[in-house]
C-alpha cells in the first residue's frame, strides 16, 4: 500500500488531468468529415460519435466505417422521404397541358369557324328574305296592274245605264253646255233620244223671250267658268261644237 501511495504521489499534475480527460482510456485521433450534411444526418454522426468514443473497443478505422454506413443509411432514407413518386406531377402537368391546348382550339380555331359560319348562314338568309320581298312586290305590282287593266276594259265594254231626258220648264239660272240647236223641237227630241243610252242625261230647252230654237244641253254648272271648261273639253266630240249658255 506504501508503494502505491508513492507511485501516485510521483504522477505530475499534468499526467493526473491527462488521466482525468481520458478515463484511463488509450488516446483515439479523430478528424470529422468535410462534407455538408443535414442536420438530421448531423445528429446521427454525432450519436454515432458518442457511441464510437463509449466503445472503447473499435479501431478508427472501424469507428470511420461505421460512421460512414449510418450516414449512408441516413441519406438513403431520405432521399426515400422526400422524393416519392413523381407520377402525380406528370398526370398534373399534363392535364394542365391538355387544357390549355383545347382552350386554345376552342378559341382560336374552333370558335372563329362557328361564328363565320353563323355569319354566312345570316348573310345568306337575309339574301333569301330580300329576294322573296321583292319577288312578292314585284307580283304585287303585277297583280295590280292587271286589275286595272281588267277594270278599264270593263268599263270601255260595260254599257253604261242609261239617262233620263228631262225639258226645262222655267229659268234655273245655271249655265248649260249646248251642244245642238233648231226649230224643230222633234228633231231635238230625237238627237236627245240617241244621247240618253250612252250614259248622258240630256236637257231641252224650249224658246223663251226672243230665242226662237229649241236647245239641247248635256251638262250644266253653277259658274261660267267651270261649265267653259266642260264645254272645251266636249267640243272635240261633237261636230256643232258646244258652248255655254245661261237659262
Amino acid at each position: 500500500m506504501a508503494r502505491r501511495k508513492k507511485q501516485d504521489e510521483n504522477t505530475s499534475p499534468e499526467n493526473q488531468n491527462q488521466n482525468d480527460d481520458t478515463f484511463g482510456l488509450p488516446e483515439i485521433e479523430y478528424q470529422p468529415l468535410n462534407r455538408e450534411e443535414t442536420p438530421k444526418t448531423t445528429t446521427t454522426t454525432t450519436e454515432t460519435y458518442y457511441q464510437s468514443t463509449s466503445n472503447t473497443t473499435e479501431t478508427p478505422k472501424e469507428m470511420e466505417q461505421e460512421e460512414v454506413r449510418q450516414y449512408s443509411s441516413n441519406e438513403y432514407y431520405d432521399n426515400d422521404d422526400d422524393g416519392g413518386s413523381p407520377w402525380p406531377k406528370i398526370l398534373g402537368i399534363a392535364a394542365i397541358v391538355l387544357l390549355a391546348g383545347a382552350a386554345v382550339w376552342y378559341f382560336a380555331m374552333y370558335r372563329p369557324k362557328q361564328l363565320a359560319a353563323e355569319r354566312e348562314k345570316q348573310r345568306i338568309e337575309q339574301e333569301a328574305k330580300e329576294k322573296q320581298d321583292a319577288l312578292n312586290l314585284a307580283e304585287s305590282k303585277r297583280q295590280e296592274d292587271e286589275r286595272r287593266r281588267a277594270d278599264s276594259l270593263a268599263a270601255l265594254t260595260a254599257t253604261p245605264p242609261a239617262g233620263t231626258i228631262d225639258t226645262l220648264t222655267e229659268r234655273t239660272g245655271r249655265y248649260y253646255v249646248i251642244i245642238a240647236s233648231g226649230i224643230d223641237g222633234d228633231l231635238i227630241l230625237d238627237y236627245a233620244k240617241k244621247l240618253a243610252p250612252k250614259g248622258l242625261s240630256p236637257k231641252i230647252i224650249p224658246p223663251y223671250g226672243k230665242v226662237k230654237f229649241y236647245r239641247l244641253a248635256i251638262a250644266d254648272g253653277d259658274t261660267y267658268a267651270a261649265t267653259q271648261a266642260t264645254a272645251d273639253q266636249l267640243k272635240a266630240e261633237y261636230t256643232d261644237g258646244a258652248w255655254v249658255v245661261k237659262y
